[in-house]
């Protein structure tokens, strides 16, 4: 049964597990944040990113930062029926923000790094978070019914104060021209629905 964007947000709250939601929407916006280790760094910093949404959202931290070795191992799997070993699966993007706006429904993938836009260090991920976009899509379809067409963007956000080289014209990745490049610092505040991406996937 096809949704309304704002029925199937409110489904979807419903059905996802709380454990991966970084951040609510309360307030009109949704907070990512990420620890990161500098090479001077003794401790693991921290980067929080602030963007608005234009209505109800919702973001999920699907990649976890943590730095205990001991934990690392058993960091939990995106699905649980599956071995997660080295597997396709067990790729995964930072962030993925759920939101409506006006009657669409999106979800924007997104990936934090620091200075690197090596194609080996994003494209995989933030197509592995296109995937669990569209898996988690299916089972919900699958199982209840409930459906919704969702246009999808990806982004990486770093702090290259050099991109060019990485980037065309439109400061789309060279190596995979879905990726928009944003520097933290343009980013943070801002409106998600006011960033530019020249591709946009519908699922």
């Amino acid at each position: 049964m096809t949704l309304a964007a704002g029925t199937y947000f409110e489904h979807l709250k419903a059905y996802v597990n709380r454990d991966y939601v970084m951040h609510d929407g309360s307030g009109g916006k949704v907070v990512l944040s990420e620890k990161y280790f500098r090479p001077e760094d003794v401790k693991p910093q921290e980067r929080k990113i602030e963007l608005l949404l234009p209505g109800p959202g919702m973001a999920f931290k699907l990649d976890h930062d943590d730095f205990d070795t001991a934990k690392k191992k058993s960091k939990p799997a995106l699905f649980h029926f599956l071995d997660d070993t080295a597997k396709p699966w067990s790729k995964r993007c930072d962030f993925v923000i759920f939101y409506v706006n006006g009657r669409a429904f999106h979800a924007d993938c997104i990936e934090f790094k620091s200075k690197s836009l090596t194609a080996e260090k994003i494209v995989p991920q933030l197509r592995a978070g296109m995937c669990w976009v569209t898996s988690l899509k299916r089972t919900i379809d699958h199982y209840t019914g409930d459906n919704r067409r969702i246009r999808l963007r990806k982004f990486v956000f770093a702090d290259n104060e050099n991109p060019g080289a990485y980037l065309d014209p439109n400061r789309q990745l060279n190596a995979d021209p879905s990726i928009r490049y944003y520097h933290f610092d343009e980013v943070n505040g801002q409106p998600l629905a006011d960033l530019q991406n020249t591709s946009v996937q519908e699922i």
